[in-house]
């Protein structure tokens, strides 16, 4: 519970605090050891502290806060000297779980606990970083500060809470999105004679032109500039601090697996199934750019193994039927795929072309009928049509929007990234594809990115690959729309199963011909 004024102490136990807490102004590892309960098994008010069974900062963490350290006594130097000081410029790009938000929320911590009339601004390019990650990280942190009544906590600002209103203002440390039509943040950050700190999570999506204005607030007084991210992009700001401006910056990549509490039999297991140098090791897991914006999201060796691999038959699994709909009946294919566990083999794909939505509704009703699926997968956008006639007739249907949010959303920009990339991995793993060489042209041709914005993966677009006289990947989306239904085995309620299955089966054509 937070103690709501600093009056619940008595003077002397006040003034040692303060007297304790300004003895590390130039010393930030020492604050963080000092500051939060590492070790201890129980806080003050008796409830389980989340930091029993740790005793410190990761390693990178302790290198870089003493490294900042450094530079703040090495500034104290300057200034009795009757120098400038310098301006603190670090980039720290990583892989996944490492605690980079953690350190941001010790960083705003040290430096308004250590430094009077403080202003600072925390950005990231999309609001959900700061709302869902970095903000209530610091929240936490907050919680366990032994300072935690000097300040109070809201959702968009960090605040000096001993003071009069219209002062603090004056003392804190803002979060708000920018972009490079909104600046106004670090415009405003100015502190003449005193301390301002920019920090930016999730650094490669931040608009080069918001890097210009926050390195202009930096001119007055102490400053502090600290990026923070995934290097999502080969290219852009974030990146240059290793190449272009390295003379600048205290620049540290770090490793997911040099963290003590990652998953470290995870980790391999997505190295043994990329490869060290694919993109999704180097940005997920080695803290390094992609080799490209774009890049192909299937590698060529293990298509073919797909395409060689034995048949393994499942009968019992589920049997998931997919349609991917033309968009124009002149110029796309529609195309039926199945896939029954490992198996994407054994029953043949069908396309056509030309044929309206009464007709091609027709022609899935016939292969149902045949092949007996558990579900009927279709694209809603485009499918709408054919899923009506066969939702009509009682045919199992189910719709999917591929543009919609995935599950994972943090990873996956959207559902169609997301089921994307679960059928690479059935690919990768132990799926059997037919050995059709239009198939396999498309999958291979497919490419994906990073979203500028937000470092999630984004499939690359139909009109894209359209613009570099790439055919859109007809066969590659039906199978893809395998993976959107969740089916029950066969065989774990077979009886039921058989009673509940539709077959639809009439004495005349359904739809009069």
């Amino acid at each position: 519970m937070v103690k709501p004024i600093l009056t619940s102490y008595s003077p002397s136990v006040t003034t040692a605090l303060a007297d304790y807490i300004a003895s590390f102004r130039a010393d930030p590892y020492g604050f963080v050891m000092a500051v939060y309960p590492w070790g201890e098994p129980l806080l003050l008010d008796g409830t389980r502290n989340s930091l029993a069974k740790r005793t410190g900062p990761e390693k990178w963490q302790t290198e870089f806060l003493q490294a900042l350290g450094e530079h703040i006594r090495n500034n104290d130097t300057l200034l009795s000297m009757g120098l400038d000081p310098e301006v603190w410029m670090s980039a720290v790009g990583s892989g996944h779980g490492v605690g980079k938000s953690a350190l941001v929320a010790w960083l705003i911590q040290f430096f308004m606990s250590t430094r009077p009339k403080l202003r600072g601004a925390v950005t990231a390019q999309i609001q959900t970083q700061l709302e869902t990650k970095t903000w209530p990280e610091l929240r936490k942190w907050h919680e366990l500060l032994i300072n935690k009544h000097w300040f109070e906590w809201t959702a968009t600002s960090y605040r000096f809470a001993l003071c009069a209103d219209d002062e603090k203002k004056n003392y804190c440390v803002d979060a708000a999105t920018v972009s490079e039509h909104k600046t106004e943040g670090f415009q405003g950050l100015h502190n003449e004679g005193r301390t301002v700190i920019c920090i930016f999570d999730e650094a490669s999506g931040i608009h080069s032109k918001v890097w210009e204005v926050a390195e202009g607030a930096l001119t007055d007084g102490e400053g502090f500039f600290f990026a923070f991210g995934n290097m999502t992009r080969p290219d852009g700001k974030f990146v240059d601090c290793w190449d272009e401006y390295a003379h600048l910056f205290y620049l540290r990549r770090v490793d997911s697996r040099e963290v003590s509490h990652t998953n470290k039999t995870y980790l391999q297991g997505l190295i043994d199934k990329y490869g060290i140098e694919s993109d999704q090791v180097r940005v997920r897991i080695l803290g390094l750019p992609p080799t490209q914006s774009y890049d192909g999201f299937f590698s060529f060796d293990a298509l073919q193994a797909a395409a060689e691999r034995d048949m393994q038959l499942d009968p019992s699994a589920p049997l998931a039927m997919a349609v991917d709909v033309a968009r124009s009946e002149k110029r796309d294919r529609s195309v039926i795929a199945y896939r029954q566990g490992r198996d994407g083999r054994s029953r043949p794909m069908k396309e056509f072309q030309g044929l309206n939505n009464v007709q091609l509704a027709r022609v899935v009703m016939e292969e149902a009928d045949k092949y007996q699926p558990d579900a009927i997968v279709i694209e809603g956008v485009s499918g709408q049509g054919v899923i009506d006639i066969l939702k009509e007739r009682g045919y199992r249907t189910v719709e999917v929007y591929t543009g919609t949010p995935a599950n994972n959303y943090l990873m996956f920009a959207n559902k169609r990234a997301e089921l994307w990339h679960d059928f690479r991995d059935w690919v990768v793993a132990h799926g059997c594809l037919p050995n059709d060489p239009t198939l396999l042209k498309e999958l291979i041709e497919i490419q994906y990115k990073y979203q500028e914005r937000t470092g999630k993966i984004l499939m690359e677009s139909k009109q894209d690959m359209q613009a570099r006289g790439v055919h859109s990947p007809d066969k590659g989306d039906a199978y893809m729309l395998t993976f959107a239904v969740n089916l029950a085995r066969r065989d774990s309620n077979l009886t039921k199963h058989l009673k509940e299955r539709r077959t639809a089966k009439v004495e005349y054509d359904v739809l009069g011909y």
